[in-house]
């Protein structure tokens, strides 16, 4: 049975082996338990939970924030059914580990917790996108009390977070009707030596630059975030002031990048690396911390040299994102992106299916952009095998279904079509 996969009990060492790959690199949004291997977000979590249960440890961040559709995509893939839902007690008390089964008791003493105590747990919520249960949680906090209280600044930022994302449209810049005024409380708000004032600056202008907002409005955005961005470096240790730094300068770069100043964003992107490696991690928490920052600022990087029309530079630093997480469907979904760029279809079609392999949150599309390049290749049985999948993985997407009605006309992919045609009906 799936439930007896992740029950905790004795025998975990004998089934371990017979679980899909990416149960394996993304245990963490089960139960909580450690991966060996796995995406930077994925160990993370053991950051993420070891400071909600020591609160001598300082609060642990990361600064990806996955899909809202991310946790339902992956345990469906698995096969775990039973672990669906939009809070962590749903899961039923016979398959919760012991960790997951404290985060259960911590949510129902809730109102009891100490705000600081309020703030590690929602944290941890977050980051195993429990998105609709943090908005929840957190009631709509008072200016004034965003004001006086950085803790409280900080749930109500997380509250903004978590209902920024469960409106998020597949492209942000579809997004341009966001209510954003829950991050500028925070950004105008909370005390400006906070780190949580500089994120609500950042995602304000981040937002604004991406739905296309005027060249003024972003002017305004970026000052703002600067004068926050003194005021916490100036109380900052030197590991965060490095990576406070390079966030600002990466976040900031859009807009030069709108003005089309090639100059300029090349000189920020500069700063935002130069920033980025020259954080010195002194424990675990802080190299995951400094890696998982490299990871977008060469994200970052190689669709600057994109932009700029370079696509060997471009090539180049793909492949140093894939060197930082090799275990991120996403890095080498655009990686793949790149080969294709450089009409290097064979070598696109293997990160694409490398992407596909590893599985959320770019299975299906990798699946799909692995089927047009082995049809590319005029290799149409391959391209059928990946168009199916991509199709049982997302029988709603139109495109796969569209491209195995254009695959040649022998037998077996003539059974394929008309299953195509049948499921999509459906």
């Amino acid at each position: 049975m799936a439930s007896q996969r992740w029950a905790p009990d004795a025998t975990w060492s004998l089934r371990i082996d017979r679980r899909p790959l990416a149960e394996s690199l993304l245990r963490p949004f089960v139960d909580l338990e450690p991966c060996k291997r796995g995406p930077l977000y994925a160990r993370g979590l053991e950051e993420y939970w070891a400071a909600f249960v020591d609160t001598r440890c300082p609060r642990f961040v990361l600064q990806r924030t996955l899909p809202q559709p991310f946790r339902s995509q992956f345990l469906s893939e698995a096969g775990l059914p039973e672990y669906q839902g939009e809070d962590p007690r749903e899961v039923p008390q016979e398959l919760r580990s012991s960790r997951w089964n404290a985060v259960c008791e911590a949510l129902d003493a809730w109102p009891e917790l100490p705000t600081d105590q309020q703030c590690r747990l929602v944290l941890l919520l977050h980051a195993l996108c429990f998105y609709s249960l943090v908005s929840r949680l957190i009631p709509e906090i008072p200016e004034t009390e965003i004001t006086r209280h950085p803790g409280l600044a900080e749930l109500a930022y997380w509250r903004a977070s978590a209902r920024y994302v469960l409106g998020l449209p597949d492209r942000v810049a579809d997004y341009c009707e966001a209510d954003l005024s829950e991050f500028k409380n925070v950004a105008s708000k909370a005390p400006s030596y906070e780190p949580v004032a500089l994120n609500a600056a950042l995602k304000i202008l981040v937002h604004k630059v991406k739905v296309g907002a005027p060249t003024c409005e972003l002017a305004e955005e970026r000052a703002r975030a600067e004068r926050i961005l003194e005021a916490v470096v100036a109380k900052s240790s030197d590991f965060s002031r490095m990576l406070l730094l390079s966030r600002f300068y990466r976040a900031t770069a859009f807009v030069p990048q709108r003005l089309g100043d090639r100059a300029e964003v090349v000189r920020m992107m500069d700063l935002a690396e130069h920033y980025a490696r020259a954080m010195v991690p002194a424990d675990p928490a802080q190299e995951l911390l400094y890696l998982e920052n490299l990871h977008p600022v060469m994200e970052s990087r190689t669709k600057e040299a994109l932009w700029l029309g370079n696509l060997d530079l471009a090539l180049t630093r793909a492949v140093r994102v894939i060197d930082v997480d090799p275990y991120d469907s996403r890095a080498w979904l655009e990686l793949g992106q790149v080969r294709l760029r450089r009409k290097e279809h064979a070598l696109a079609a293997e990160a694409y299916v490398v992407a596909a392999t590893l599985g959320p949150p770019a299975s299906a599309i990798a699946r799909h952009m692995a089927g047009l390049c082995f049809r590319d290749l005029a290799q149409p049985l391959l391209a059928a095998f990946f168009f199916k999948d991509a199709v049982e993985l997302d029988p709603r997407a139109i495109s796969p279904h569209d491209e195995i009605q254009t695959l040649p006309d022998v037998p077996v992919l003539t059974a394929l079509k008309e299953w195509s045609l049948r499921s999509f009906e459906a």
